[in-house]
C-alpha cells in the first residue's frame, strides 16, 4: 500500500495572534458603541433668564404686550434658537427667523411675535424686548425655551 501525505499548511501561530486581537478589539468596539448609548449621556444646561411684563407700553386687552429679557445662561441666543410659548404650548418645530420675528398659531389663532434688539448683537440678550400680538392677552402665560437649554421661562400676563 502507498501512503499518500498531504501537506496542509495553516496561518502561522504570530499571524493568528493577530488576527485574534484585531477581532476582539473590533467586537470590543461594537459592543461599547452600542451599550455607551444607554448610559447617562452628556445634559443640557438649565436655561437660567427672567421676563418681566411692561405695563406701561402693553395692552393685554387690545392683544399687545411688550416683555423685557434679562439672561444668565446662555448670556444670548441666535434668534433661529428661540421658541416662544403661549399657555403651555410650544408650537412644535417654531423657531424664531433670523432677524427676531415669527408667528405663533395655537388653537387656531395666530400670534406675531417681533423681538426689540437693543444692544444690535442679533441675538436674544439682556435688555431686548418680546414684543407679541395678535388677540386678547388677558391671563395668558408667555414661555421662552432656547434649543440646547433645558427648562423654560414663564410669566403670566396680568
Amino acid at each position: 500500500m502507498k501512503r499518500i501525505y498531504k501537506k496542509e499548511e495553516g496561518v502561522s501561530p504570530v499571524i493568528a495572534t493577530i488576527l485574534m486581537v484585531a477581532i476582539t478589539v473590533v467586537l470590543a468596539a461594537t459592543v461599547w458603541l452600542l451599550v455607551s448609548g444607554y448610559m447617562g449621556g452628556s445634559t443640557q444646561p438649565n436655561l437660567t433668564a427672567s421676563l418681566t411684563y411692561d405695563v406701561q407700553t402693553s395692552n393685554p386687552t387690545a392683544g399687545y404686550v411688550n416683555i423685557s429679557v434679562a439672561m444668565s445662561s446662555p448670556s444670548s441666543a441666535d434668534f433661529t434658537k428661540v421658541i416662544i410659548g403661549i399657555n403651555g404650548t410650544y408650537p412644535t418645530g417654531k423657531y424664531l427667523s433670523a432677524d427676531g420675528t415669527g408667528t405663533i398659531t395655537i388653537n387656531s389663532v395666530t400670534y406675531n411675535v417681533k423681538v426689540i434688539d437693543y444692544d444690535g448683537n442679533g441675538k436674544l440678550s439682556t435688555g431686548d424686548v418680546i414684543y407679541i400680538y395678535g388677540h386678547n392677552l388677558n391671563g395668558a402665560t408667555i414661555s421662552l425655551a432656547i434649543s440646547g437649554y433645558s427648562g423654560s421661562q414663564q410669566i403670566t400676563i396680568p
